[in-house]
């Protein structure tokens, strides 16, 4: 496709720099411009777009920031190559999802403890406050590069009989029901925002107080015990999350 796809801005009461961002991302979307390619430059879409140059850059900087396109010095801007993703609304492991669509993963267990279970996680998992529970944390690598910082919660009895699995390569889930005969239920899922602190930037490679996805993650085995509570720290411009909504369910 060409830049001349691109036609002129109508007099519209929306700011100027937001219908360049959507007349771009439409454009991007519908695969005008495809996953790597190169867009035109700051003064070409000025001039197709019949708008100035610092709106373009405006508009630019919006899809920048919202990880669309990428901008290489000496290069010109780019579009992003398309963000894997994993369904929520089906309970499987991350690895399972991401091997199944291709995805090399990798986990590097960073701490297997046994700890004394805080308010929160007691409540989670149903056990006194103090309670001894197993902690797990996990860095999950994505196509050699780190996309979540994970830290699990389990049962003792669960959770220390893990130390002895091959966690760098399988999914908790698939050993809990291949291995252990532990049916899995459902799970109940919030999620929210947060920056990164200098551990958890570490860990992820990227800068002190990148925005991050918080989800917090308690999974219930069949019979209706809570079994497996995690917080999932995922580097939102490297990785996403789908979901469809049905109208009526």
């Amino acid at each position: 496709m060409t830049i001349a796809t691109l036609r002129a801005i109508e007099p519209s009461a929306i700011p100027l720099y937001s219908q360049v961002r959507e007349r771009l991302r439409e454009r991007i979307v519908d695969g005008t411009y495809a996953p790597q390619a190169r867009l035109p430059s700051e003064s070409e879409i000025g001039t197709l777009l019949g708008v100035s140059r610092i709106t373009v850059r405006q508009a630019l900087g919006d899809l920048q920031k919202e990880g669309v396109i990428v901008k290489v010095p000496g290069k010109g801007t780019f579009v992003a190559e398309t963000r894997p993703s994993q369904e929520l609304a089906r309970l499987e492991g991350f690895g399972e999802a991401m091997s199944r669509k291709g995805h090399r993963i990798v986990n590097r267990v960073v701490k297997h403890a046994l700890v004394e279970a805080s308010p929160l996680v007691a409540a989670r998992l149903r056990v006194a406050p103090g309670a001894p529970v197993t902690e797990i944390h996990r860095v999950r690598w994505l196509d050699r590069e780190p996309v979540s910082f994970e830290i699990t919660y389990l049962p003792p009895a669960i959770g220390e009989r893990l130390r002895g699995e091959n966690l760098a390569e399988r999914d908790i889930f698939l050993i809990l029901e291949a291995d252990y005969g532990i049916t899995l239920g459902h799970a109940d899922i919030q999620i929210g925002a947060i920056n990164a602190d200098v551990a958890l930037a570490q860990a992820l490679r990227v800068e002190p107080g990148a925005a991050l996805l918080r989800i917090e993650r308690l999974t219930w085995t069949a019979d209706g015990v809570p079994l497996d509570f995690e917080y999932l720290y995922v580097r939102g411009e490297a990785f996403q999350y789908a979901l469809r909504l049905p109208r009526h369910p």
